[in-house]
């Protein structure tokens, strides 16, 4: 979780040690380290006192599987999901039991199921974590295989400890149903926090830096449309089979639905940031916008915090104040400078679109207060359609699938790590596949970065484990360590990974040293072993079928283009019919979002790939470009009404123009060299009116200037060509 240091926030009356204690249980990673704690130390502490460590320590790593492996889900879907996976984990150790001492049976077999459990990635993330929990039990099996002191010892112990943290977590899912909502509902609160007070600093920085903001917006919007993803996908598995919804789920619902039309009028543009300071010509004015920014931005983070906690949220008087205080401020500054329309409208609707977002704060005090009932009718959230299996299957067996390439380069890096480990006869060299199953990630970008801080990490976790076993030799010691770094891992997983690599390397190290009845501790083997294994990874992603971010480019920009013309043909038909938040409006609002994130992640990945220079340059262009696209959108869509503005301006066209790039960039034909669409006049004394077809124009000048850079992807040159093609 990622909290925002703002003095404002915390209630004056609470004394620092009882905040502090409230933050720290409220952190979703510290309260699934604490149950994982919980966990093991009820497995490891009687193992001691009883003599019987290896065995214990035994169960502790089939529970550290079981933890890695849970997913999201509601009770019921929990417990299915823990017999399922108990069944797998079950399977699997039996099979490394049973076969890895004839290493040219075990060999390809390991690599086919390699393969199948990453294919299992493509039926939702709850087949996938299966998949990925499978593959790291049965390397578990293989490192401990050499202490097994019968056929049976591995595959019941690390099952029963599995089992014990999945029953133990079921548990407490059943006392707290909702916890996990809550604490991803307020991650939504706290990025759409993050991004207003992002965005506040337009009002006060100079022109030089305002295309680093447009880009670090882009980059909190990821985290912000992530965090409202991840949120509709838990309320969908908890709607899923009731009947009829509770209080709290409808009230949570609510708040998700709040938040998404928050971050439409927060993600909006009223008017060229770059142009503000030069045309306004008044600072009080636009330090009076920045303060109400930052304002919302922290009662954001503060409403954020109330769901995290589950109290009743406080909204100030102050917003009101500052927003009144503002439009007085504007009338006046209008009145000594005469503003021109075009100027004043914009103004006035950003003003409006700020109270807009008081209003909704509103709305959530009393929702928080309970003193909203939950809506009567189900909401209905959007849910990607059920594929047929075969067509699904066939087109995951296809080179141009992402999960298909990731799946290949596993299995060979596999092969060859276990190739290693059979011609050196390395009987604990199976943390050279431990290492692989981290390190190698679908892209070359995500490899590269698990490699450096894998590599970092698993350094020091072994020079930290040479003083301390050598200091604590006795085994409660050891398992005191163990235990300790087991919690600090899963509390920094998400947010330092290099440290949190740290002391799962020392965990693991301790835990086999352990399992080994308190054998001499060998360092150099383990380090070797990393070393090795991420050097496999790396060379697996860059001469395996590397999967470039420059090869996803034009779709990535054609699915962008054609989410945005959805977007703005819904928008188009809420001025025909009237305003409405149906599902048929929110669904192409969500995916113009969703698209606009993997242009920026595009950006973000090809950065540290090796392309030339004019990839580099283009797709920063169309991530900038479709971001400020997207923006002026949000603009339309959030003062969307009954209107007839639009019929005498080219939205049709428009709509027409992105479609047809979208599908000569899927289809991979050139692009026809069109006409640029003409820019709507604001020709008016109507204020909506100025402001609709000054926002037209802005979305006509991005329109061509996407399709232009559409066009850009056939005008490579031959040199770049072939550079590419070495690149493969």
């Amino acid at each position: 979780m990622i909290w925002t240091r703002a003095p404002t926030l915390v209630k004056r009356n609470m004394s620092p040690a009882i905040i502090w204690l409230r933050r720290v249980f409220t952190d979703s990673h510290f309260f699934f380290a604490l149950k994982v704690l919980l966990a093991m130390s009820s497995l490891l502490l009687p193992g001691w006192w009883l003599g019987q460590i290896p065995a214990a320590v035994t169960l502790a790593l089939g529970a550290m599987a079981g933890a890695l492996s849970e997913v999201d889900q509601d009770p019921k879907g929990r417990l299915r999901h823990l017999l399922l996976s108990l069944l797998c984990f079950f399977a699997a150790i039996s099979g490394v039991s049973w076969l890895i001492d004839s290493p040219w049976l075990f060999g390809p077999l390991l690599v086919f199921t390699t393969f199948a459990l990453v294919l299992l990635g493509a039926w939702g993330p709850t087949a996938g974590s299966l998949g990925f929990g499978t593959l790291l039990v049965s390397l578990y099996a293989m490192q401990g295989h050499a202490d097994s002191p019968a056929f049976w010892y591995q595959p019941l112990l690390l099952t029963l400890g599995a089992a014990w943290y999945g029953l133990l977590s079921w548990l407490v899912l059943l006392a707290w149903p909702y916890k996990q909502v809550h604490e991803q509902l307020a991650q939504c609160y706290f990025a759409l926090s993050r991004y207003l007070l992002e965005k506040s600093r337009f009002f006060d920085s100079p022109q030089e830096e305002h295309q680093q903001l447009r880009h670090g917006l882009a980059q909190l919007n990821i985290q912000l449309v992530n965090a409202l993803e991840v949120t509709k996908q838990m309320l969908n598995r908890r709607i899923q089979g009731r009947d009829r919804q509770d209080a709290e789920l409808g009230r949570l619902l609510a708040l998700y639905l709040l938040v998404q039309e928050m971050h439409e009028r927060a993600t909006s543009s009223h008017y060229s940031y770059q142009q503000l300071n030069r045309d306004l010509h008044q600072a009080d004015v636009l330090a009076g916008y920045q303060t109400l920014l930052v304002e919302l931005g922290e009662a954001c983070y503060r409403l954020g915090y109330a769901i995290l906690t589950h109290n009743a949220y406080r909204h100030g008087k102050r917003i009101a104040w500052e927003l009144s205080a503002l439009q007085d401020q504007l009338d006046y500054s209008h009145l000594k400078r005469h503003y021109p329309r075009t100027l004043l409208s914009p103004m006035k609707f950003l003003t409006r679109n700020m109270e807009h977002l008081h209003r909704a704060l509103v709305r959530a005090e009393a929702l928080t207060r309970r003193q909203t009932p939950p809506e009567a009718a189900p909401i209905e959230l959007a849910r990607p359609p059920r594929q047929p299996f075969w067509p699904k299957l066939k087109a995951l067996l296809h080179p141009n699938s992402i999960l298909f390439r990731h799946g290949v380069r596993l299995s060979l890096c596999f092969a060859l790590g276990y190739s290693l480990i059979a011609t050196l006869e390395l009987e604990r060299g199976y943390w050279i596949l431990l290492t692989i199953l981290f390190v190698c990630q679908p892209s070359f970008s995500a490899t590269r970065k698990r490699l450096a801080q894998r590599t970092l990490g698993t350094i020091g976790g072994l020079l930290a484990g040479i003083p301390l076993l050598y200091l604590f030799p006795s085994a409660g010691a050891q398992i005191g360590i163990l235990l300790l770094c087991n919690f600090i891992f899963f509390t920094q997983v998400k947010v330092y990974y290099s440290w949190a690599v740290g002391f799962v390397t020392l965990f693991v190290l301790l835990a086999f040293n352990l399992q080994g009845s308190g054998q001499e501790p060998v360092f150099l083997p383990r380090l070797l072993d990393t070393l090795a294994g991420c050097a496999l990874a790396f060379v697996a992603v860059w001469f395996i079928w590397p999967d470039w971010q420059r090869r996803h480019l034009p779709r990535l920009m054609a699915d962008a283009m054609a989410a945005n013309a959805a977007y703005l043909a819904a928008i188009a038909r809420q001025f025909e019919q009237g305003r409405s938040d149906e599902l048929d409006y929110r669904l192409p609002r969500k995916q113009a979002h969703l698209a606009d994130n993997q242009l920026a992640l595009a950006w973000q990945n090809i950065r540290v790939e090796p392309v030339p220079k004019h990839w580099l340059n283009l797709c920063f262009d169309i991530a900038y470009r479709n971001h400020a696209l997207l923006s002026y959108l949000s603009t339309l869509g959030a003062h969307r009404m009954h209107s007839q503005v639009l019929a005498d301006t080219p939205v049709q066209e428009l709509v027409t123009r992105l479609e047809a790039a979208a599908k000569a960039l899927r289809s991979g034909e050139e692009l026809p060299a069109y006409t640029p669409l003409p820019v709507a006049v604001a020709d008016s004394d109507d204020e909506w009116v100025i402001l609709t077809r000054q926002l037209l124009g802005h979305i006509t000048l991005l329109v061509n200037d996407l399709y232009q850079l559409a066009r850009g992807f056939r005008e490579q040159t031959p040199a770049e060509d072939a550079a590419t093609a070495r690149l493969g």
